[in-house]
Parts: C-alpha cells; sequence; structure tokens
C-alpha cells in the first residue's frame, strides 16, 4: 500500500536534488542564503532539510520581533529542489524564512521506506529541532523565533501539516502559531471511495493508511487557513470544504480562513490564484500577530472564532520562462504596495520541461490509482483511463 502512495522517485522525476534540472538543485543558485539541516527523528532516522533566511531578519534585530518561519511539507513525489519556484514565491511575498522539509525515504534524506508512522515522526522531529537550543545553530538562534513558526502543507504534506498541528498542541513548548493547509484530504480512506469504489467495500479488511485529517480538523486549537483549488481533479474539492466546515463548527475559538482559488488544480494553485492568493496568506499571518498584540499572550492564539470565505478572481501570476527575472507587486493587509522580484528558475531551454517537472510533482491520486490499476491488470490505454496532469 505505500508504494501505491509514496513516491520518492518516479518517472523523470529524480530521487535527489543533485540530479535535478539546472536551478532546483540549490537554494544558491538563486542567490538565497540558506542552512542544511539534518534532523535525527525519534527511531534514529536522519532527515534533509533546508532552511532559507530571508534578510528581512538583518533589519528587525534592532527591538523588533523576528520574521515568520514557514515549515513547507510537500506532495507526495519527489524531492524539496522540484519546490524551490513555490518556495521563491513565498519567501518573497511574505518575507518570511522557509524550511523545506524532505521526508525520509526522499531526496537526501536517509533511504528508508516511507510509511505514516515515520512521516509523523519527521514532522514531530522537526518541532522539536526548531525548539532545542542544543541542536539549534547560530544562524537558525539568530533568526528563527519558535513562537513564530507556521506549517505549510500540499497534498500529502497538508495531513503530515495537521499532525504537527496536532502535536504541537500536547508540547511543553509554545505551540504553532498558524496552520495553513493547501489541497488536502479527509482520510485516505475517503480517498479510496473516490479512487477506487471497486474497493470500497473492502477498505477497512485491508487498508493499513489513515492519514486522517478529518478526525483531527476539530480538535485543532491555532489558527489556520485553508487554501482551496475548486477543480481539483485529484483530491475532491469537497474534502477541503468539509475540513474547513469541521474546524469552523468546532467552537473551540481558533481563527480560521478560507480561500478559494476558483481555477486552482491540484497543483498549480499557488500560481494560478494570481496575488490574492499571496495576500490572502499575508492578511492570515497578518492576523494571527495582530491578534497576539491585542492579547498580550502569545501562546494562547485562541479567541472568538473568525471564519471567512474568500474567492480568488483568479489573475494568474504569469511564469517567464527565461533566465530573467519576473516581477510583480501586490498590496498587504495594510494597503501598502509590495514590489518584489521573483526567479522562476527557468533556464533557457531547458525551462520548461523542468516546469512540467514541478507541475507533475504530488499527482498522488492519478498516480496511485495508475499504479492500482496496473496490479489489478487493468489496461491504462481503454476506457477510463486516467491523466498523470490536469
Amino acid at each position: 500500500q505505500e508504494s501505491l502512495l509514496y513516491f520518492p522517485a518516479i518517472g523523470g522525476v529524480p530521487r535527489h536534488t543533485s540530479q535535478n534540472p539546472k536551478r532546483y538543485r540549490s537554494p544558491s543558485e538563486h542567490n538565497i542564503h540558506f542552512e542544511t539541516h539534518m534532523i535525527r527523528c525519534e527511531d534514529g532516522t536522519t532527515i534533509h532539510s533546508w532552511l532559507l533566511y530571508h534578510p528581512e531578519n538583518n533589519s528587525v534585530n534592532k527591538g523588533k520581533k523576528k520574521v515568520p518561519t514557514i515549515i513547507f511539507f510537500h506532495g507526495n513525489a519527489g524531492n524539496i529542489g522540484l519546490r524551490l519556484p513555490n518556495a521563491i514565491q513565498m519567501y518573497h511575498y511574505l518575507k518570511a524564512n522557509i524550511w523545506l522539509i524532505e521526508y525520509r525515504g526522499y531526496g537526501d534524506s536517509d533511504d528508508v521506506t516511507p510509511n505514516e508512522a515515520g512521516l509523523k515522526m519527521d514532522a514531530e522531529a522537526v518541532l522539536n529541532y526548531a525548539n532545542n537550543p542544543q541542536t539549534r545553530s547560530n544562524n537558525m538562534q539568530n533568526n528563527v523565533d519558535p513562537k513564530r513558526l507556521f506549517v505549510f502543507g500540499r497534498s500529502l504534506g497538508g495531513a503530515v501539516a495537521f499532525h504537527m498541528a496536532q502535536y504541537s498542541q500536547s508540547c511543553s513548548y509554545p505551540p504553532l502559531a498558524g496552520l495553513i493547509v493547501e489541497n488536502t484530504f479527509l482520510s485516505i480512506s475517503k480517498m479510496v471511495d473516490h479512487l477506487l469504489p471497486y474497493v470500497a467495500p473492502f477498505k477497512m479488511l485491508i487498508l493499513r493508511i489513515g492519514w486522517n485529517s478529518g478526525i483531527i480538523a476539530p480538535t485543532i486549537r491555532i489558527p489556520t487557513l485553508f487554501l482551496a483549488g475548486a477543480r481539483d481533479t485529484l483530491v475532491p474539492h469537497s474534502h477541503m470544504l468539509e475540513l474547513f466546515d469541521r474546524m469552523k463548527s468546532s467552537k473551540v475559538g481558533n481563527l480560521v480562513r478560507l480561500h478559494v482559488v476558483e481555477d486552482g488544480t491540484h497543483n498549480e494553485t499557488w500560481m494560478q490564484g494570481g496575488r490574492e492568493y499571496w495576500m490572502a496568506m499575508q492578511r492570515f499571518i497578518d492576523e494571527v500577530f495582530a491578534a497576539e498584540q491585542q492579547s498580550g499572550a502569545s501562546c494562547s492564539r485562541s479567541g472568538k472564532t473568525a471564519s471567512v470565505k474568500n474567492i480568488s478572481s483568479n489573475v494568474p501570476f504569469q511564469r517567464k520562462v527565461s533566465s530573467g527575472m519576473a516581477s510583480t507587486s501586490f498590496s498587504s493587509a495594510s494597503g501598502e504596495g509590495k514590489s518584489v522580484e521573483v526567479d522562476m528558475g527557468f533556464d533557457g531551454d531547458g525551462g520548461e520541461g523542468a516546469a512540467d517537472l514541478v507541475a507533475s510533482v504530488g499527482n498522488f491520486v492519478g498516480m496511485a490509482k495508475e499504479a492500482t490499476r496496473a496490479v489489478a491488470g487493468v489496461g491504462m490505454g481503454g476506457a477510463g483511463a486516467v491523466k498523470k496532469k490536469d
């Protein structure tokens, strides 16, 4: 079952970052200051990560708070280098440190078989590492505030992020500042109902994988933002709406937001959502810190429930396929204009192929469906054949 969900390497997606196309191999190719952190998990497995430091930290040390740090959990296929275009936009737009985490069995992490229990240990180890002064480097001590940690997860990464959020609520140190999930699912059981209806009647007898975020959602007390692509053909859009509704109806009292990108597909919502997508994230972060200032308690992060649904007008972000820089601007919640330059990393004639690689990463539903059909002996070219990409 694990082989139908986790794809460290598949097709043209390489295992290691050093095997990636140019400008997908390291943040250094984009002149971004970063550190590699190898994190030891409870079972002795070591996982690989890149922590990108935002230069804004250099201007906030004089009596001001550090910029937020966003822990980034990726989808089910490929390494963290393939997420650099997305991470670099997030880095520039949100003026945040971005911490890209590579699951066990993926990229340059230890070569062990990934599974649900293991990925949950990975998430817990990252949070423990961030809050342990003995494991933090000098750069991390100076630039990362454990009280200003957010976690972001897309697709499978959303389930990992939900687990981290739940785990953070049981720890002695401050909980996460916020949870951000994009196009993730209620549970693997619900995905079986959607993908494999002929297997669904027997799932209770054979299904070993849970990832039941639908049960976790109502228990989350930290602020949460749901980013949903309404045209997601891999994970049904209804899963995100139900996760939002379950959390909103829980009466826990946390800040809850939903932003829908009407034309957003499973992997490309961040590109299709236009400036409204990034504004929704910035507003959410601003609201979290504004609420802290009003309450005067940085660790509480609870209060009157606020649930708002925003619909993106879907002004697409234009990717510039060249060795130059793609420049755009947007206004934050405070109304200030912010101009940023985002290097998408598409270099010459190899750019479009690299873009296709990134777009294909995380399509675990399509890949699992194809793999399952192949195992069952169902031809891929006949009726009901599944596309690998939107």
